[in-house]
This record gives structure tokens, C-alpha cells and sequence, in this order.
């Protein structure tokens, strides 16, 4: 989903996608709350199914599907790892993207990159962006150990044609991998501004800025408690994010535009510490920030890093910027019986981040199942059926009092 255009609406485009994982079959509505209109059945590519892709909706209605390399499970030995670069050692676990066109019956068509470089997926909706202002579409390489660079692409012109794919910012994935540069994070662009944004992650977290859409630069030194971020929210005055850091890096950032529109790094204000928890392995770091306009707050979306399971509550966190307030709303009990592979929290797949109204939607998927203990009945609310719907429906109000309130419920 598109944010407004200074505010304005006439650029920008609004339409939701389904899939079923179990039957492949691909649908679209125009909001989350409609029913879904079928599209296509996805067809297998080299055995592999459509969840070993992350996915866009383009403009045109087009799907796009880019491979996630992540999910492969390969890795490379040791001397491959150190050799000295080559795209064909970093192609070795990347895959030729696909496209199901839409004024062509959704036919899907391999782009066939050949000795290029292939792209890789991206984390969740926020990596990837379609600008109606410089007419390209950009996304971010969530990238693991299994390849040797991680890339901030642009695609602007026929999509279908390779030559119009280009890396616009590239970084070595640093070895041994947790401890370096490991991925890109963000594709966004300021919808006041125009200038659009890659942040990479984890510890040599950076930000890098394009004004024309086309050349990108670092702001910034690498700093991974101001510049590891999950998605940034703008608003007409500033720009805020919390940061996805479990350490005491956990904080809540403000910064203002230079004359340029770009984020002024000089202006950056710390608005909020976020308590860090010692007593376990790993602690909160925030997974989105979504901002109700209409609420003028700002709601934090954590999940402890790592799937911890000793910490037995989650706090909701969110920011009244008229009240300049941060605000604890809720906490969320530990579900018992969490599945070994559960991200405890909102590791979502995908966020509204611009809900027009009070209610905002997210997604998951069966890498990172969603058992949250609010979402695990059924669709008619009475039965335990220990997963519980893969999208959730957040709920905030206030009071005439001032008083938020969140809640939160499975949406089928």
C-alpha cells in the first residue's frame, strides 16, 4: 500500500492480495475488510512453491515474485564464503524473479537474468515500494549467509526486461554474519518529500537517501541504534521510527527534514528509552511502527527477539504526539505451547502502516506463525484450534478522557 502524496491520494493506489498457501491460488480485494476476488493459481517454478517468494502488487495489477534465498536452507563452505567476489559465486542461491501479468490472463513469465545478477527477496511489505513520483519500483535484499552481497534495487521501465533492473546501493555481507552487515531492511519513500530511503542491518546498521530516485547516498555514519529500522513513519513534520535493536539500542528516534527534504542527522532526537531486560537472552526490538492519522499515534509493534519464551508478557507501546507521550496500552500474555519456531510477538509478513481510519491490519505466515493468544480461535470465535488466523486486525480507540485502548482480533 502506497502512502498519500503530500497528503493527497490522487497518486497513489490502495488494493489488498490473498493467497492460500495450501492450493496456491492467488486473490485481491480492495480493502481487508471485502471479499476476494480470484486472480490465478500459481504454478510451481523448479518444485519450489510461492511462500519461497516474497511478493508485490504492482500498480497494474500485476504480481510480482522474487525469490527469498533465505528460505533455500543452503549455505556456503567456507572457502566459497572468503573467495574473492564473483556474481557467479553470489548467484549460486539466488533464483530468476517472476511476473504473473495481469492484462495477459495473469501468465507467468520467468525474467531470465542469465549471468547477471539475480535479485533476492525482501522482509516484509516494507521492503519493497512502488514511487508514482519517479514512475520505478524499489525493494531491499533481506539477505542470510548464503550470499555475498546484500542490494537496494530499482526497476523502472518494462519490468519484464532485465536491463531495466539496477542496484542503486550494495553492501558486502559481512563474515562471519551476525556480527557485520547482514541485509538490507527498507524500501520507503517520503511521501512529502519524495526522497526514498534503504536501511540495512543489523550491527553496521546505515541509512541511504536518493532525491531523484536514482542515486543513493549514505547519511550518516553505520550506527545500529539510530539506523536499524523496520520501517520508518512520515508525518508532515518529522520523521520517527523505533528501532529494531533488543539490546538498550531499543529506543524511539524524531528527526526533521534538511532543505533537501532528506532527514537531517544534525536534528535527530531521542524521544524514548525502552526498557531492556536483562534477565533473559534476548530482549524486545520493534517489528513496525504504524501511525493512526487519525489518532495522530504512533503504535509499536514488538516481538522478542529470537522467539524467547521465558518472558512471560509483551508490552504494546504507542506515542500520542499531540500529548508528546509515550504510552504503555496493553501487555500480551505468553501463549503456553508455542511452537519451537515461533517468533514470540509481531514478526509480521506484512503491516498497513497509513491506516486511513482506526483500524490497521497485519499478516503472518507459516515461516513465522502467529500464536498470539488473542488469535487462536476459529473464524466464528469458538473453537481452540492452536494456530488461529494468519491475519490480525488492531483495533485502537480513545476515550474522551484521552485513554487508548488497543485490541486486537483474528481476521479470516
Amino acid at each position: 500500500m502506497d502512502a498519500p502524496n503530500n497528503g493527497d491520494a490522487s497518486e497513489s493506489y490502495s488494493r489488498v492480495l490473498w493467497y492460500d498457501e495450501a492450493t496456491e491460488e492467488y486473490f485481491a480485494s480492495d480493502t481487508p475488510y471485502s471479499k476476494p476476488e480470484k486472480l490465478f493459481t500459481f504454478i510451481p517454478q523448479e518444485g519450489l512453491p510461492s511462500r519461497n517468494y516474497t511478493t508485490a502488487f504492482l500498480p497494474d495489477g500485476s504480481v510480482l515474485f522474487v525469490y527469498d534465498s533465505q528460505f533455500g536452507g543452503e549455505t556456503y563452505t567456507d572457502e566459497e564464503a572468503f573467495a574473492p567476489y564473483s556474481t557467479a559465486i553470489d548467484n549460486k542461491y539466488r533464483k530468476n524473479p517472476i511476473i504473473a501479468i495481469a492484462n495477459e490472463g495473469y501468465r507467468l513469465q520467468v525474467i531470465d537474468f542469465g549471468d547477471r545478477l539475480k535479485p533476492t527477496g525482501w522482509l516484509q511489505n516494507i521492503g519493497q515500494h512502488y514511487s508514482f513520483r519517479h514512475k520505478a519500483f524499489y525493494f531491499a535484499e533481506y539477505t542470510r549467509a548464503n550470499l555475498r552481497t546484500c542490494n537496494g534495487w530499482m526497476v523502472k521501465g518494462d519490468i519484464t526486461d532485465p536491463d531495466n533492473w539496477h542496484v542503486k546501493a550494495r553492501r558486502p555481507i559481512d563474515f562471519p554474519y551476525k556480527f557485520g552487515t547482514k541485509h538490507f531492511h527498507i524500501a520507503q519513500e517520503d511521501p512529502y518529500t519524495g526522497v526514498v530511503y534503504f536501511s540495512t542491518g543489523d550491527r553496521n546498521a546505515g541509512l541511504y537517501a536518493s532525491i531523484d530516485g536514482e542515486n543513493f547516498t549514505q547519511i550518516d555514519k553505520n550506527d545500529r541504534a539510530k539506523w536499524r529500522m523496520l520501517n520508518a513513519v512520515f508525518t508532515k513534520d518529522y520523521v520517527w521510527w523505533a528501532s529494531d535493536d533488543w539490546t538498550v539500542n531499543h529506543r524511539f528516534w524524531r528527526c526533521a527534514r534538511g532543505k533537501d527534504g532528506v532527514i537531517d542527522p544534525s536534528t535527530l532526537t531521542l524521544i524514548y528509552q525502552f526498557p531492556f531486560f536483562t534477565e533473559g537472552p534476548d530482549s524486545r526490538a520493534t517489528y513496525g511502527n504504524i501511525y493512526f492519522s487519525a489518532l495522530d499515534a504512533i503504535l509499536f509493534l514488538d516481538r522478542w527477539d529470537g522467539g524467547c519464551k521465558q518472558n512471560k508478557v509483551l508490552p504494546v507501546y504507542l506515542y500520542d504526539i499531540k500529548a508528546e507521550k509515550m504510552i504503555k496500552v496493553t501487555d500480551i500474555p505468553l501463549t503456553e505451547g508455542l511452537s519451537d519456531n515461533a517468533m514470540w510477538g509481531f514478526r509480521c509478513r506484512t503491516m498497513e502502516m497509513y491506516p486511513s481510519g482506526n483500524e490497521a491490519v497485519v499478516s503472518f505466515d507459516s515461516f513465522h506463525p502467529n500464536e498470539l493468544p488473542f488469535s487462536r480461535e476459529d473464524a466464528a470465535g469458538i473453537g481452540f484450534d492452536g494456530k488461529g488466523p494468519r491475519n490480525l486486525k488492531i483495533t485502537l480507540t480513545k476515550d474522551g478522557k484521552g485513554n487508548f485502548n488497543v485490541q486486537f482480533k483474528g481476521l479470516e
